[in-house]
């Protein structure tokens, strides 16, 4: 690996850390390790430009590793963070999604899946100078896989998984995909995966594209799947940037860029 990626590890344990940071150094990576949520704060804004991936377990002795990475976010770092923890439970995963990880995994940690999450985390969904994606009145940013809307006070980041489901219901141009669609191609049919799950990160899909709590305008529910409204819905503010691309010829490529993002 000529330019190595940097991985920050923040684990309250000594021990458990060491083991991590030996176990991501086989894997070609440049490891840096902290012990503290106060620590990771000011290493990783420090190196920022130098930190590719954090990875942040929950038990630290001055906070839970869900508030660093909400902490983080706020103060501006967009790396891929991905939590580890002992705690399983659906509502513990949620909160660290929604704290803005783009992955959780449960310990004891499996050395292969974990560096494939890795892998994930750094893999190129989409090229870096793609143009963004007009979805109604939002835009999506694919290179950093963020979403604008006009009058928002800032883009709002997606985790790998809602980027993933993003792409592939853009790539169908405003036809439904089935739920067993979405479970086979953006989750590979995990048994650890059910409907529920999908309907889980649609939901947290809308509360960051949709304008509000209303009825949805562009996520839309429709024969057992779900389906993107790609034209302007009624009453929308026009957005005050220039219109991207248009979808003819995108369909095929926002598939197979989908696909790669959850390899």
């Amino acid at each position: 690996m000529s330019n190595p990626r940097h991985i920050l590890i923040v684990d309250g344990d000594a021990d458990a850390r060491g083991a991590l940071a030996r176990d991501v150094g086989r894997l070609g990576y440049t490891v840096s390790q902290v012990g503290s949520a106060a620590d990771a704060t000011s290493v990783a804004l420090f190196l920022t430009s130098r930190v590719d991936l954090v990875l942040v377990d929950t038990d630290l002795p001055d906070a839970d590793g869900r508030e660093l990475v909400s902490r983080l976010r706020r103060r501006g770092l967009a790396v891929p963070m991905i939590v580890l923890s002992h705690a399983g439970a659906e509502d513990d995963v949620v909160w660290g999604l929604d704290a803005g990880a783009d992955d959780y995994v449960v310990r004891p940690l499996r050395a292969r899946e974990l560096a494939a999450r890795i892998r994930a985390q750094f893999r190129v969904a989409v090229a870096p100078d793609e143009a963004d994606i007009r979805i109604g009145p939002v835009i999506y940013r694919p290179g950093s896989r963020t979403v604008y809307r006009p009058g928002m006070a800032r883009s709002t980041r997606l985790t790998e998984k809602e980027a993933a489901l993003l792409l592939r219901l853009c790539s169908a141009e405003g036809r439904p995909v089935s739920r067993q669609t979405l479970l086979r191609e953006v989750w590979g049919y995990s048994p650890a995966v059910s409907s529920h799950t999908v309907e889980t990160h649609i939901y947290r899909l809308r509360r960051k594209i949709e304008a509000g709590d209303g009825a949805p305008e562009l996520l839309l529910n429709q024969d057992g799947g779900y389906r993107l409204r790609l034209e302007q819905p009624p009453h929308a503010a026009e957005p005050s940037v220039p219109r991207a691309g248009t979808w003819s010829g995108h369909g095929a490529r926002l598939a197979a860029a989908a696909a790669e993002a959850v390899g």
